[in-house]
């Protein structure tokens, strides 16, 4: 058996699956399906010891978080969440109780979004496992594929602060006079719905930092067919990132790019229409599909986050 990555794994599960059909304006390989005319669907898994640790969150947390990841990916679509479904695996000793405290969690994201939840299924597993599909509506979905040679490729907010929460959470890190907002950041991450919806007409290409800018910049550039170059040294850094990545002996700029899920928004746009919600961390220009880093800590095959990959 050979060991893949995630992205490799992906293209070759899509591959098996073919083409969707005509009613299907764009299926595996975004942020999420854009079935015609305007619907948009997204899912993700949430499960223990992968994603979230029990350890270090509370179950009201994790359902928070199992929702929030999803709506992340309609804000980078530029879609209005319309209704969520909830599948649940009970892993041992999960009771009833938990099971309810983990969708008063669900359900105050559910609340503060206006994405209600409507249905789903629930049953035992070996570990904790919540698969979320969210639907959405998008006139017109900005894609991850429409990135322009000589765009800028800006960030939303500041990055790093969800991988620094965790280190925190776990005891690998030294403590911030911001640890609050860390570990905030880490176990309720906020999707950034009103944001993508107002960029969705203004820039070319777009998609959230769930895996890291690293990581995230290379599928920009892939579907888009173009090079991208991401500044380190420009990354926008959550107040007590630097703190904490000195204190773990990292670089900060490739602490923020390789952390994940700070559920930004990455986005390629003309420079005339950056505006202060919106910092420029690189350029796209002509080239193969490949992501370049300059700045300090700057290396070949900066990667972030793999769901495949066993995680320190």
């Amino acid at each position: 058996m050979v060991a893949v990555g995630e992205f490799d794994l992906i293209a070759r599960l899509a591959a098996i699956l073919g083409s969707p059909g005509a009613a299907v304006l764009t299926a595996i390989g975004d942020d999420a399906a854009v079935l015609a005319p305007d619907l948009v669907v997204a899912t993700d898994l949430v499960v223990e010891d992968v994603h979230v640790r029990r350890s270090t969150s509370s179950v009201a947390d994790i359902g928070w978080k199992a929702l929030a990841v999803n709506l992340s990916d309609l804000a980078a679509m530029g879609a209005q969440p319309v209704a969520a479904v909830v599948a649940l695996g009970l892993g041992p000793g999960f009771g009833d109780d938990d099971a309810a405290a983990l969708y008063e969690g669900l359900r105050a994201c559910a609340d503060t979004y206006g994405c209600p939840v409507v249905g789903g299924d629930v049953s035992r597993a070996a570990q904790l496992v919540i698969a979320v599909t969210v639907i959405g509506r998008a006139s017109e979905p900005r894609l991850r594929s429409g990135a322009r040679i000589g765009d800028v490729v800006a960030v939303t907010g500041s990055l790093g602060g969800s991988e620094a929460g965790r280190l925190l959470l776990e005891g690998l890190a030294v403590a911030s006079p911001h640890e609050a907002e860390l570990v905030a950041r880490h176990r309720r991450p906020l999707p950034l719905l009103v944001a993508g919806q107002r960029l969705a007409g203004v820039v070319h290409a777009m998609l959230d930092v769930s895996d890291g800018v690293a990581s995230d910049a290379r599928r920009l550039a892939e579907a888009s067919g173009v090079a991208v170059e991401i500044d380190l040294d420009a990354l926008p850094l959550q107040a007590g990132v630097q703190e904490v990545a000195a204190a773990a002996g990292r670089l900060p700029g490739v602490f923020a790019a390789i952390g994940g899920e700070d559920y930004e928004l990455l986005v390629a746009l003309p420079s005339a229409r950056l505006d202060p919600s919106l910092t420029a961390i690189g350029r796209v220009r002509a080239g193969e599909p490949a992501v370049t880093f300059v700045g300090a800590g700057a290396v070949a095959g900066l990667a972030g986050y793999d769901h495949l990959a066993v995680r320190s």
